[in-house]
């Protein structure tokens, strides 16, 4: 029977060629397996491809290249504990609206064994060209063979508790990431990131999917590699949510939120990983929009320094998600203006802009209830570039604002308080 922990199915990401390429696993084809003469299997070392007679070889021969490719990266190097049998492929005649799945089968002994699923060689290059991140039908198998097989691990790890599969915010999100590793050249985890790059406070980040693969590669980056997704993973057989990333990285003295507000100023100042693919995409919605001045995250109030005091508590501007998304979520449209300024979600990102339009001295305060665990940084952006003002506290004073063609305050927050804040402009010293 078919039995999920659960089935992991694959919309429009992935991460393109790679070295790993060059593993080319020896391949051998029978036909006749399947009692209606319509299957053939393909043997690798670590792999079983099953797929309808009359599919291109070629393209069953980049599958299983992209699948000894994961395995080589994530077992022999990476040291990820897996399945000792050979994995069950198939290749699928017709598409599902999915790249690819995993899922797990149980025999009547109460054995698991897992299962991948591969979109057809036209659906896989149909959803490479609608990415914006020009995928090729190379780099889209690359992506979705990795993502794949990294769930059949985490599957692996989960039975024998070193995982947990039942916790969304460590599932999804983390295979997405490690495609960065797997096929650094396609990109296509931005692809996924769209809801989170436009609109980082419609949820908590813990109950993001694909897109909250965009913070992972931020770890991956900079914060220890595979290593640090497998404490992760380790750690969330014990612990759930912000708790299990807190104990991964108590070694080296962060929490959760130590990352996360590390990853909102990159995010904000445009030096995540790949920020040049992002900046391109970027532009591209700034064209589609007519709208020059949009960045990332959108600001959710925007006020001008005139060197007269100001407050600045209620959202000012809509954003662009409704229009760039297709969403209808009043969190996020139109309903939202003049609502109080509030870091709604826990680990929610919200921007607020000050354009300088005076060279008088600006002090910048934020108010909030002691109970929001906030972090709150500025920058300034100057020439298309940002500089950091500020890392840390809730005052700020900026001697000389007309240097910079607009001031961001950053803001995030923890899981205590309702995230409600107030930011005040006044002549500063």
């Amino acid at each position: 029977m078919r039995h999920s922990l659960e089935g992991h199915n694959l919309k429009g990401w992935g991460r393109g060629a790679s070295v790993l390429v060059a593993l080319v696993a020896a391949l051998t084809s029978t036909a006749g397996v399947d009692s209606h003469a319509s299957q053939v299997r393909t043997e690798s070392k670590h792999f079983v491809i099953t797929y309808k007679a009359g599919t291109s070889f070629d393209y069953v021969q980049l599958v299983q290249r992209g699948l000894e490719a994961a395995y080589d990266l994530f077992v022999v190097r990476s040291a990820f504990a897996t399945f000792p049998t050979t994995v069950e492929v198939i290749i699928l005649a017709e598409g599902t609206g999915s790249m690819g799945a995993e899922y797990l089968e149980t025999d009547d002994a109460g054995n698991s064994s897992p299962v991948i699923e591969i979109a057809p060689e036209a659906f896989m290059q149909a959803a490479a060209d609608a990415t914006s991140t020009g995928l090729s039908l190379t780099e889209a198998v690359l992506s979705t063979t990795a993502h794949e097989f990294f769930h059949v691990l985490q599957d692996y790890a989960s039975l024998n508790g070193a995982g947990d599969v039942s916790e969304a915010a460590f599932i999804e999100p983390l295979a997405t990431a490690v495609q960065e590793i797997a096929a650094p050249n396609a990109n296509d985890y931005i692809d996924a990131a769209a809801d989170l790059l436009l609109a980082p406070d419609a949820m908590s980040f813990l109950n993001r999917g694909y897109d909250g693969g965009l913070f992972w590669v931020f770890v991956l980056d900079r914060y220890g590699g595979l290593n640090a997704i497998r404490r992760v993973m380790k750690a969330s057989a014990t612990y759930d949510g912000s708790q299990a990333i807190d104990h991964a990285f108590a070694a080296e003295g962060f929490t959760f939120l130590d990352l996360w507000a590390k990853f909102a100023i990159a995010l904000a100042t445009n030096t995540l990983p790949d920020a040049g693919v992002i900046a391109k995409l970027l532009a591209s919605w700034r064209s589609e929009l007519d709208l020059p001045g949009l960045y990332l995250p959108p600001a959710l109030a925007v006020a001008d320094w005139t060197g007269a005091p100001a407050i600045m508590d209620r959202v000012t501007e809509t954003s662009p998600a409704d229009a760039l998304l297709g969403t209808s979520d009043s969190a996020l449209g139109a309903g939202l203006l003049g609502a109080q300024l509030r870091v709604a979600h826990p680990y929610g990102i919200d921007i607020v802009s000050i354009r300088p339009r005076s060279a008088a001295p600006l002090a910048i305060a934020v108010t909030a209830s002691a109970a929001t665990d906030f972090r709150i940084a500025v920058t300034g952006r100057r020439g298309g570039a940002w500089e950091l003002l500020s890392l840390s506290g809730r005052e700020i004073d900026v001697p000389s604002p007309q240097r910079y063609e607009e001031i961001r305050v950053i803001l995030t927050r923890g899981e205590t308080g309702d995230g409600s804040y107030t930011v005040r402009l006044s002549t500063g010293p």
